[in-house]
């Protein structure tokens, strides 16, 4: 047994004594015997025992119930008491229970009540130390949280709130216990959803919802709940974390506005691209390519006026007039890539059928086109379409190690579909967000503009498929 330290406040000398030698015998040892309240405070102050007996009718000022009460409530470190008294008053048995004693002790003391007494008080005190350390680490917990953390009864109201809680809701802690918890909810069928689901599963976890601070101030937070069912004492309720998302909700609101504001310039910039893409490419048509064709009108009229005999001139003439029809050639194609007549002219489907041609002349690919007619396709969608084929068609070329495409065009349930599919080795998952697929981002970028939906599909060996679906 380890060797408790009692100290004895008692002012009968006798008694004292006998009680010194019965708790020596039992294995104790005595510390100091006191015979006033005052005597006791000071002994305490210098020396801790390990427990005080003490007796109820002391001389002086204080008494042993008075004394009791300082040892339980003014020292740091609690000494625990059991009362000695030869007589129980129900007064006096009211104060002393008011310092939550633990144990009494009626004169004339036997041996074996005081040894149980004594081990019962302290096997219960040091069992009361350590529940107490145990609230006073949850407490700290509690209140140094820097998440908002409440806990309410069955019923939904307030029991307890910690200071990040009052400082979410600026509202007094005093203001929130007691007030019921529906109340801080935007929306009362949120709140009722939220702990059905807690009656049903025993908890929720990060469930996004809406909650109301001072003068209707507006909360958005991520709410966890426990509900917690302790049978022994007879108490059910709900423990509840708050996450305030306030700033992130604006945060994010600020990214999707400023992405929309992006998408917006984009589309505008691509606009005036296409238009200053459509301005020259009439430009090189109509006043350079009628310029080259009147010189060589011109050119023709000089060869006819030219001897045939003189041989060096006529040489000239058709080396002059080779070059200019090469010039003429290549302000087509110029003019066609900036921006094709045909799609003004004859519509999407005639321009994408043209483009194929094209492309299989240039790349010697086996290529296949179906195509719907869609007349009544705005300027808009149908740019964007001819576009991202140009852009597809690059990218098999540059990429995809393939020998064939395939292009079609359908309208189909009020949305105009284009798929363009290859036999190459197909595009990786990684492959379609690295860093450098600005391709692929700015198709995306012109097909979202119309409020429409690209998808980029393929498997390593199996090709890739580009889809794409704008609502007609």
């Amino acid at each position: 047994m380890k060797n408790r330290k009692i100290l004895i406040v008692e002012d009968q000398l006798i008694i004292a004594l006998d009680l010194k030698n019965s708790l020596e015998g039992l294995g104790y040892e005595v510390l100091e015997i006191v015979n006033t309240g005052e005597d006791c405070i000071e002994y305490v102050n210098k020396i801790r025992p390990d427990l005080v007996l003490m007796d109820i009718m002391l001389p002086g000022k204080l008494d042993g119930i008075a004394t009791a009460a300082y040892l339980s409530d003014e020292l740091k470190n609690p000494v625990p008491v059991i009362y000695l008294t030869a007589h129980s008053d129900e007064k006096s048995v009211e104060r002393a229970n008011l310092t939550s004693p633990y144990g009494y002790i009626v004169k004339p003391i036997e041996d074996k009540e005081l040894y149980t007494t004594i081990e019962i008080a302290l096997n219960r005190f040091e069992l009361d130390m350590e529940i107490k350390s145990r609230e006073k680490k949850f407490r700290t917990l509690f209140e140094e949280s820097i998440d908002p953390i409440f806990t309410a009864d069955e019923n939904g109201i307030i029991g307890d709130v910690n200071g990040a809680m009052s400082k979410l809701f600026d509202i007094e802690r005093d203001g929130l216990i007691g007030r019921e918890l529906s109340d801080l909810f935007e929306d009362i069928v949120m709140y009722y959803k939220i702990i059905s689901h807690a009656d049903a599963n025993g908890s929720v976890r990060d469930f996004e919802t809406k909650m109301i601070g001072r003068d209707s101030r507006r909360l958005d937070v991520i709410i966890s709940l426990k509900r917690y069912d302790d049978s022994w004492e007879g108490v059910t309720g709900y423990q509840g974390i708050l996450r305030d998302i306030s700033e992130q909700k604006k945060y994010i609101h600020q990214i999707i506005e400023s992405q929309r504001e992006l998408r917006n310039l984009t589309a505008h910039i691509e606009s005036l691209r296409e238009k200053e893409r459509t301005d020259i490419s009439r430009e090189i048509h109509d006043v350079l390519g009628q310029s080259l064709t009147a010189l060589r009108i011109d050119l023709s009229w000089l060869k006819k006026r030219i001897s045939k005999d003189d041989v060096e001139q006529v040489d000239k003439i058709e080396i002059m007039d080779n070059l200019i029809n090469e010039i003429i050639i290549t302000v087509r194609r110029l003019s066609a890539s900036l921006r094709p007549g045909i799609l003004d002219d004859l519509g999407l489907s005639a321009a994408i059928e043209w483009q194929i041609d094209e492309f299989r002349k240039r790349t010697g690919y086996r290529c296949s086109v179906e195509t719907d007619e869609l007349v009544d396709l705005s300027e808009e969608k149908a740019v964007a379409c001819f576009r991202i084929l140009q852009e597809s068609l690059n990218n098999v070329v540059k990429h995809a190690g393939a020998t064939s495409v395939n292009v079609s065009l359908k309208r189909k349930c009020g949305v105009v579909e284009m798929v363009i599919s290859d036999n190459g080795k197909g595009i990786s998952v990684d492959g379609k967000g690295k860093k450098g697929s600005y391709g692929i981002i700015g198709m995306r970028e012109r097909v979202q503009s119309l409020k429409g939906n690209l998808t980029v599909d393929g498997e390593p060996g199996s090709g890739t498929v580009v889809t794409v679906q704008i609502p007609s």
